[in-house]
């Protein structure tokens, strides 16, 4: 049976609930975590939740939506620039969905509303140790690579994996901070002062958007509002982490991210660029933070995705993420053209730049 809901609210936050409570998902695909999204950043989106019901039990989740804001109807996962990851929801006992899924997804399809294209971005490979059905059921591109550092021995192991001339440094400049008063790391708890917590990583991460010339992401107010609203316990597996770098009290980095079982999530990492950008702060914290969940036995640390050169220096593994788009009408096949043209052009101009 496919039930489609276009809320969050009712019998789909039971079902959901109990869903994610029998599956391998990163958090963002959490209720709390679409939810609270859908009520700040994610507004403009009409729900299109797809449930499986096999057996008289929810055995999968879609949480597909549709910006009704702009031209071209795609139909995509929730979340938008706010989730990392994104996947189906799918019961982790259960392999029924996966055995039937090519049946199941063309039944799907007759319930949902007609659309221009399926555009699936940041796909992750693996729910657990099952295939994400998504990326293969269309071709599918390899859109970037996530890193990871996964523990297994002491940290002066890890560490050994660290190229010499990063580690020098990191000491040259914890030494230079040192001396001009206490170098503090902190963990800190989310419900002690949580909106100046958020209020400095907002000064900080938007000073930072300034100096590249970049968009400022924060600058609006739904994007602010999804980290005030997110409650600071996300699911029954997962919580928000709040953690900082201080000299005598003054926070200089700080790093806002998420702990699923003893998985950490590194998300939201921002340091004072106008006092203490010298002195490299911000990788001073993250060094703390890898030692931090060394010693307290994490499995992993998750960089998430993206090509950065610090992500690379500090992991030990990777994964390819997935992007799917399928055109099902023909605006959509026009779209999809003139999007791959403009990629070739981009990418042109980009390799010229390189050269010059």
């Amino acid at each position: 049976m496919i039930r489609i809901y276009n809320t969050f609210e009712g019998e789909i936050k039971d079902l959901w609930i109990e869903l994610e409570e029998n599956s391998q998902i990163p958090p963002f695909q959490s209720y709390n975590w679409l939810s609270i999204w859908h009520q700040t950043a994610g507004k403009k989106y009409t729900l299109f939740i797809t449930c499986i019901i096999l057996e008289e039990r929810i055995q999968a989740i879609f949480p597909f939506g549709i910006n009704c804001e702009t031209a071209i109807k795609k139909l995509e996962w929730l979340g938008g620039s706010h989730s990392d990851y994104m996947s189906p929801i799918l019961r982790s006992e259960n392999d029924s969905v996966l055995n039937n899924f090519d049946q199941l997804w063309g039944e799907v399809l007759a319930a949902l509303p007609r659309f221009d294209v399926l555009s699936l971005a940041k796909q992750i490979p693996k729910l657990g140790n099952k295939n994400n059905p998504f990326t293969s059921i269309y071709p599918s591109s390899n859109s970037m690579r996530s890193y990871q550092s996964i523990f297994s021995d002491e940290w002066q192991l890890f560490k050994n994996g660290i190229s010499k001339k990063v580690l020098a440094d990191s000491n040259r400049q914890r030494k230079r901070l040192s001396e001009l008063g206490e170098l503090k790391f902190n963990i800190l708890n989310p419900d002690t002062d949580y909106m100046g917590f958020l209020d400095c990583m907002f000064s900080f991460k938007q000073q930072r958007y300034k100096q590249m010339g970049v968009k400022d992401f924060l600058e609006a107010k739904e994007n602010r509002d999804f980290y005030i609203n997110l409650p600071a316990i996300i699911s029954s597996t997962a919580k928000v982490s709040c953690s900082t770098l201080t000299l005598d009290n003054e926070i200089i980095a700080l790093h806002w991210g998420v702990i699923d079982c003893k998985k950490f999530f590194y998300l939201m990492p921002a340091h004072n660029t106008l006092k203490w950008s010298k002195y490299s702060p911000g990788k001073l914290l993250l060094e703390d933070l890898l030692k931090w969940c060394n010693e307290n036995q994490f499995s992993s640390f998750d960089f998430t995705g993206g090509e950065e050169p610090y992500k690379k220096i500090w992991s030990n593994d990777y994964f390819s993420m997935h992007e799917t788009n399928h055109a099902f009408t023909i605006r959509g096949h026009v779209y999809l053209f003139i999007l791959k043209v403009g990629r070739k052009v981009k990418r042109f101009f980009f390799n010229l730049e390189k050269k010059s």
